[in-house]
């Protein structure tokens, strides 16, 4: 596991343990195992333990959110968020950050276009019938292929309902313009002259108004005594690229 990741997991734990003794403020420490980790239609990781901690006070919220797969190649990742609900509405600001965008993998590094870290504000309205939540990146690495500052726009609207003793939620995720992009290695071809690299372009969510994201998950939540294990399936689209993945997982929450 990324060591940013442990760090900053370890060092949280402590905190609920103080935050509980403090009046009127509540603290919960969870951890989900997946079986594949994909993020707004973004293929991230395979396997990964996510580890969350949270923190809250009369609406007011501190999360961290860490991500590790077992493969070198899959992305590490360490958010940090501040949220605030009143009633159905939420606003929100988070700093994320993943290994492979900065060489060295610096999580204390805050350079715009060298680093990791990217900044999003997020707005929206959470009810028990549904939830629309609008999310734009305002700041850190986040940049057109032609280097203007890309503002990436994610949203979502999630309808939940119970069928078959279950508890299912289906999402639809949209792009509404081009969001951040770079050039990656897709292969590399063998010509008379040598080795050339085939370079394609990606881009975080589409490179205009895009569909990226449709889902349907379904869950059960087991009670053992002193946790609870909600255990998850979950049908994962991409129409934007035309891919599919079946996602399995389960929390573990004290």
């Amino acid at each position: 596991m990324n060591k940013y990741v442990m760090c900053m997991v370890m060092g949280l734990l402590v905190s609920p343990m103080t935050l509980r003794a403090q009046e009127k403020i509540e603290a919960q420490v969870k951890a989900d195992v997946v079986s594949h980790y994909i993020w707004r239609g973004k293929d991230k990781a395979g396997f990964s333990i996510q580890p969350k901690v949270e923190a809250s006070w009369k609406g007011l919220s501190l999360k961290a959110f860490g991500s590790a797969g077992l493969e070198k190649i899959d992305y590490q990742e360490l958010n940090l968020g501040l949220s605030y609900k009143l009633g159905c509405f939420n606003v929100g600001v988070t700093d994320y950050w993943q290994s492979g965008v900065d060489l060295e993998n610096r999580y204390l590094f805050y350079d715009s276009r060298k680093g990791a870290h990217q900044y999003e504000a997020n707005i929206g309205v959470d009810c028990k019938v549904f939830s629309l939540q609008a999310y734009t990146m305002f700041g850190g690495n986040d940049f057109k292929l032609d280097g203007d500052r890309a503002y990436s726009t994610y949203i979502e609207l999630g309808v939940p309902f119970k069928l078959g003793g279950l508890d299912w939620v289906t999402t639809v995720g949209v792009t509404p313009m081009e969001s951040a992009g770079r050039w990656e290695v897709h292969s590399r071809e063998t010509r008379d002259y040598g080795v050339r690299d085939v370079n394609t372009r990606v881009w975080d969510y589409g490179e205009g108004f895009a569909c990226c994201s449709a889902t349907l998950r379904c869950t059960k939540d087991l009670d053992l005594g002193i946790i609870h294990m909600p255990v998850f399936a979950e049908m994962n689209t991409n129409p934007y690229l035309k891919k599919a993945a079946i996602i399995l997982g389960f929390s573990i929450v004290p």
